[in-house]
C-alpha cells in the first residue's frame, strides 16, 4: 500500500499539505531583513543555517491577506525548481501519511484556476489541498527578481 507524507499546515483555517520530499525543514520565523519595492507576498531575507532565503506568506499569496505573526507561526523551507524558499504559514501542524487512493487529482478546470494545487487529501472529516512548491513559486508574477534579490545579497 503506497502512501505519501505530507506536511500539514494552516492558512486563514484551511488545511494544506506539501510532500515531505521538497522539505528542508521547519523553523521558527527569525528576523527576516526587508526588501526594497517588493510585492505584498515577499516579507524579505531571512538567514536559515547560512543561506538566505525569501520568506514568502503564503496566506497572502492563496488570499491576498497578510499573515498575522504569533508563537504559532512557522517558516516551512522547500526546495523548488527555482530556489529554495520559506513559505511562512500560520501552524505547521503535523506530518501525515496519506494514503495514495486518499489523494484525489483536480480535474482541469480548477487546474486552471490554482495551478499550484496537484491534488486534494479526501479524509473522513478533513480535506487537505496538496501545494506543488515549484508551481506555486513559478506561478508569482516577481520570481525572477526574488531570484536576483538572493543572488545580489549572497555576493
Amino acid at each position: 500500500m503506497e502512501s505519501q507524507k505530507l506536511v500539514i499546515f494552516e492558512a486563514k483555517e484551511e488545511e494544506y499539505g506539501l510532500a515531505v520530499e521538497h522539505v528542508v525543514s521547519i523553523e521558527k520565523l527569525g528576523t527576516v531583513t526587508a526588501l526594497p519595492e517588493m510585492d505584498a507576498y515577499l516579507k524579505g531575507l531571512m538567514k536559515v543555517r547560512g543561506q538566505l532565503i525569501p520568506v514568502l506568506d503564503v496566506k497572502q499569496i492563496l488570499f491576498s491577506d497578510p499573515i498575522e505573526v504569533n508563537d504559532k507561526t512557522r517558516l516551512i523551507v522547500v526546495q523548488t525548481s527555482e530556489l529554495s524558499v520559506g513559505l511562512l504559514v500560520e501552524d505547521a501542524k503535523e506530518i501525515l501519511d496519506v494514503k495514495k487512493e486518499a489523494i484525489k487529482d483536480l480535474n482541469v478546470l480548477a487546474f486552471q484556476s490554482s495551478p499550484y494545487i496537484s491534488g486534494m487529501v479526501n479524509l473522513d472529516s478533513r480535506l487537505i489541498a496538496i501545494i506543488e512548491p515549484s508551481n506555486l513559486v513559478g506561478s508569482l508574477e516577481k520570481v525572477n527578481h526574488i531570484k536576483d534579490a538572493v543572488e545580489a545579497s549572497t555576493m
